[in-house]
């Protein structure tokens, strides 16, 4: 265990939330949150204030930061060991002597069980922070940016913190192979390894503000079903930091064709939204606005469940023996005016509930239960917006350019793009293929990069952009 880990425990055991933490020490909630992950270094004498927080010993967590502090020093260089030697001596200790190398089995030897859960070592690219401009190169361009390269080495060049909504879909494993692609893993393992890896550049290119909306496909192996969507999201979570939002089935309404007999057809798929800190941007006006434009619902049909007249609430009211005779009659003159304001184009919708039973109490401090405990009824008047969607998104998978290559259905990125990325922020995705979610973000007034392997994809996405802007004249 070494620093970080130790401090999420200590964290953890002592009850105390991030922001708690943060306070005491004088750094913001994003600064902390990196020193818990390994992406920063706090000073000795904040360690040490640490410790005292936290009630532990101060000695060994000290310890622990200097051991990671040479972990991050020397700890992935290929002279680690010999460097280690040297320390040893200076140090006057013995050197410990050479293990002997442990004995390779062939290939043949080698049983395809401990190939699947050998484990996979990405290099994780060494950051240059005076390489780091493509935020600083998009600058106000409101043109998407397209960069050819791997999704891991590439995202080296993008600022930390600077990203304000990233939208992506890995390829998906063993199933698709195109010309080029960024991720060829022949086992589970090590296609996870390296999207764990892209995931953990973009936890820090991305705003303390902002949100990744991160699609997995699934796969069977073996008749197995992988969780791979999950695996992944359990893996940003513990080992990265991640905060997980929601968890959006994206019901595509239609599936590939499929003759298996022994499952049922695959119909959907699940997104993923993730922030980085408790502070994160959201525009649930925008969301509401363009949900209820998509699903056709016109704020002034008002319907009820029995329509605007709300005749089926009145039938209530009536045969109610709950209500006294003076609740009944306060509770059908503020019917008469939730209906006006449905038929005025005030309120999309409403309900209206009543007390069950005469002296029923309900046991919350909810605004329903104060109301129907104190005037025998409530009304829940829907957002002028119209309702929040769900978190079951029922839309029809779109339909590609380019032969057995899936793409985002537009308003799939628009729901993203309204909701966590504010107008003039940046859009961004690693594997952006066609690039429907910087042709999205351009649409909204948002800059956004894109970064992909595929020169021809990354070719065809330049052109969408090309062709909108010529119908604009």
């Amino acid at each position: 265990m070494l620093f970080p880990e130790k401090l999420r425990q200590l964290r953890a055991a002592s009850g105390l939330k991030q922001k708690e933490v943060a306070k005491r020490i004088g750094v913001d909630i994003p600064m902390y949150s990196r020193f818990e992950h390994g992406e920063r270094r706090p000073k000795r004498d904040t360690v040490v204030r640490l410790a005292k927080i936290f009630n532990t010993d101060v000695e060994e967590l000290v310890a622990l930061w200097l051991a990671f502090a040479a972990i991050n020093e020397i700890g992935t260089d290929k002279l680690a060991d010999k460097a280690l030697g040297f320390l040893r001596e200076e140090l006057g200790e013995t050197p410990a002597p050479a293990a002997s190398p442990a004995p390779v089995a062939a290939p043949a030897e080698a049983s395809e069980a401990s190939q699947v859960i050998s484990p996979y070592h990405i290099e994780v690219p060494v950051i240059d922070q005076a390489r780091q401009n493509y935020v600083k190169q998009l600058g106000g361009n409101p043109f998407p940016q397209y960069y050819l390269g791997d999704a891991l080495q590439t995202l080296t060049r993008v600022e930390s913190d600077s990203i304000d909504c990233i939208i992506t879909s890995p390829p998906y494993w063993n199933l698709r192979r195109y010309d080029t692609e960024s991720i060829l893993a022949d086992h589970v393992e090590e296609y996870m390894s390296q999207i764990l890896s892209v995931m953990g550049q973009l936890h820090r290119v991305l705003k303390p503000s902002g949100s990744l909306w991160l699609n997995m496909g699934d796969a069977y192996h073996n008749k197995e079903l992988m969780a791979l969507p999950w695996r992944m999201a359990l893996q940003m979570i513990d080992r990265q930091g991640w905060i997980l939002r929601n968890d959006v089935v994206w019901d595509k309404q239609n599936s590939a064709f499929d003759s298996s007999s022994n499952r049922l057809r695959n119909t959907h798929e699940f997104i993923f939204h993730f922030v980085k800190s408790e502070d994160f941007y959201y525009n649930d006006e925008e969301l509401r606005i363009f949900f209820n434009h998509m699903a056709e619902k016109k704020s002034k049909e008002g319907k009820t469940n029995s329509g605007v007249t709300g005749s089926k609430y009145r039938r209530n009211l009536a045969s109610s023996t709950a209500l006294s005779p003076q609740e009944k009659e306060n509770a059908f003159a503020e019917l008469e005016k939730v209906v006006k304001m449905v038929n005025d184009g005030e309120i999309p919708d409403f309900r209206m509930f009543i007390r069950s039973f005469p002296g029923q109490v309900l046991d919350s401090k909810s605004e329903k239960a104060k109301s129907i405990n104190e005037k025998g009824y409530y009304f829940l008047l829907y957002n002028k917006h119209g309702i929040m969607p769900g978190d079951v998104w029922n839309i029809p998978a779109a339909n590609s350019t380019v032969d057995r290559y899936n793409v985002f259905p537009e308003s799939l990125c628009h729901m993203m793009i309204l909701s966590t990325c504010p107008e003039g922020g940046i859009v961004l995705d690693p594997y952006c293929g066609l690039g429907t979610a910087c042709k999205v973000a351009y649409d909204l007034h948002r800059r956004s990069i894109g970064i992909d392997v595929n020169e021809f994809y990354l070719r065809k996405a330049k052109e969408t952009i090309q062709q909108q802007q010529l119908t604009l004249f």
